[in-house]
C-alpha cells in the first residue's frame, strides 16, 4: 500500500521501532512522571505479583497520588519479571529499588497490596503504613461461604445447566423462544469464573431471573432427545438459590464501592467492615442456608482489621471524610481518641508550614539585605567607596 501511494517512501523497519522510538518514547514519557511525582505531597503504592499463561512470574507496582488541582492520578510504574523467590524481604527490596528509580521517599509511604503473608512482612521490612485491598478481603471472606458443601452443590447444579445452553445449538434456540413466549428479557445465561467471586452470584441471579425459560426448555422434547444426562432445580433448590443471592448481595455492593478508580476508597473501609459484620449476624428467620453462609462470611471478616496501625489509619481516614466524620461505627471512647488525633495531626501540620514560611520569609530577609548593601556601595560617592 505505501508502495503504491509513494514508491520513495522507506518503511521503518521492526528493529527500528523496538530500539528507536519506543525506547525514546519510553523515556519522554518516563521523564513527564517524574516530574509529576516530585509535585505530590504523598504517594501510595499498590503492588501485586501475578503469573502469566506462560507461568512468568511478574511482579506489578503502581502510584497513586494527588495532584495539584486535587485529581487522583494513577501511574503504573513497572511490570518486572521476578525469578527469585516471593519472599517478603525480596519484595520489600523491590519496593526500596522502585523508589530509587522513580525519586520518591518511603519515610511515608503508604503500601496497598493483597492479604498475602510475604506482602504483610514487605510492608514491616519496609516500614511502610500498610492499607490490605478490601475488595481482596471480600473476596476472601465470599470464596469461604462459596466453598460450603451445600452452596458448592448448588452452584455445579447451575453450571451444568448453564453449559447445556452455552453448547448446544437447540437448548439455546429453545430458550430464546421460551424467552419470547413468556416475555423474559433477551439476556444470555451467565457462567461463573473461578477468579472472581461475584461472577458465581452474577450466575446465580441470572438463572433465577430466566429460570421459567429455563424450566420450560428443558421440558422440550427437542432438548431432551439431545441431551442425555440433563440436570433441572428443585423448588428447594430454588429456594437456596434465591437465599445464596439475598445474602452475598451486600458483599457484592460493597465490592463495587471499592472499586471506585475516580476517587480514593480508604475512607471506606472502616464503615464498610463494620456495617458487614453487622448484616452477617444470624437473625430470627434465616433459614439453614443463610445462616452457614453468614456464618461463614462473618467469621472470616471478624479476624480482618484488627492491628492498631490498620485500625489507626481506617479510621483518621474515615473522620476526614464529610460522609463518615461522626465515627457511628465507634465507641465514644474510640471517637475522642480518634478526634484527638486528627486535632494533633493538623496542629503538627500547621506548625510544619509557619516553620516553612518563617524560613522564607528570613531568607528572603537576608536576600533583600544583601541587595540593599549591594546597592548602597553601588550609589556612594567615590571618596566615600575609597
Amino acid at each position: 500500500m505505501m508502495h503504491t501511494m509513494d514508491p520513495r517512501y522507506k518503511i521503518p523497519s521492526r528493529r527500528f521501532f523496538a530500539e528507536t522510538v519506543i525506547p525514546n518514547l519510553y523515556q519522554s514519557t518516563k521523564t513527564t512522571v517524574l516530574e509529576s511525582l516530585k509535585k505530590a505531597g504523598k504517594i501510595a503504592l499498590t503492588c501485586d505479583a501475578w503469573t502469566s499463561v506462560a507461568t512468568d512470574s511478574y511482579i506489578t507496582v503502581t502510584a497513586h497520588y494527588i495532584s495539584d488541582d486535587w485529581r487522583l492520578l494513577s501511574h503504573v510504574l513497572q511490570t518486572r519479571a521476578v525469578y527469585e523467590s516471593h519472599t517478603g524481604s525480596n519484595i520489600a527490596d523491590l519496593i526500596q529499588k522502585v523508589a530509587e528509580e522513580w525519586q520518591f521517599p518511603t519515610r511515608d509511604l503508604v503500601l496497598v497490596t493483597d492479604n498475602a503473608s510475604n506482602m504483610v512482612v514487605a510492608a514491616q521490612l519496609g516500614g511502610f503504613v500498610h492499607v490490605r485491598c478490601y475488595a481482596h478481603t471480600l473476596n476472601l471472606a465470599t470464596q469461604r461461604a462459596l466453598r460450603l458443601p451445600s452452596v458448592a452443590r448448588l452452584l455445579g447444579k447451575i453450571r451444568r445447566i448453564t453449559a447445556c445452553f452455552h453448547r448446544s445449538p437447540i437448548a439455546k434456540h429453545q430458550f430464546e423462544e421460551k424467552q419470547k413466549l413468556l416475555g423474559l428479557p433477551h439476556h444470555m445465561l451467565k457462567t461463573d469464573v473461578i477468579t472472581r467471586w461475584n461472577s458465581a452470584l452474577d450466575m446465580v441471579d441470572r438463572f433465577l431471573e430466566q429460570q421459567p425459560a429455563i424450566s420450560a426448555a428443558l421440558l422440550s422434547q427437542q432438548v431432551r432427545r439431545g441431551e442425555a444426562d440433563l440436570c433441572t432445580l428443585s423448588e428447594l433448590d430454588i429456594s437456596h438459590a434465591e437465599d445464596l443471592v439475598k445474602a452475598l448481595k451486600p458483599l457484592k455492593d460493597a465490592t463495587t464501592l471499592m472499586s471506585e478508580e475516580g476517587s480514593p476508597t480508604v475512607s471506606l473501609i472502616a464503615p464498610l467492615h463494620s456495617q458487614l459484620i453487622q448484616d452477617t449476624k444470624m437473625t430470627v428467620g434465616d433459614s439453614p442456608v443463610t445462616r452457614e453462609i453468614k456464618q461463614a462470611v462473618n467469621t472470616d471478616l471478624t479476624k480482618r482489621y484488627n492491628s492498631e496501625q490498620e485500625k489507626n489509619t481506617l479510621h483518621l481516614a474515615s473522620a476526614l471524610d464529610p460522609r463518615f466524620k461522626r465515627l457511628p461505627f465507634l465507641t465514644e471512647e474510640d471517637r475522642k481518641e480518634i478526634f484527638r488525633r486528627v486535632t494533633a495531626e493538623a496542629a503538627a501540620l500547621e506548625q510544619n508550614q509557619d516553620n516553612v514560611e518563617d524560613e522564607n520569609n528570613l531568607e528572603n530577609d537576608t536576600m533583600e539585605g544583601d541587595t540593599t548593601t549591594t546597592l548602597e556601595e553601588d550609589t556612594a560617592p567615590p571618596a566615600t567607596k575609597k
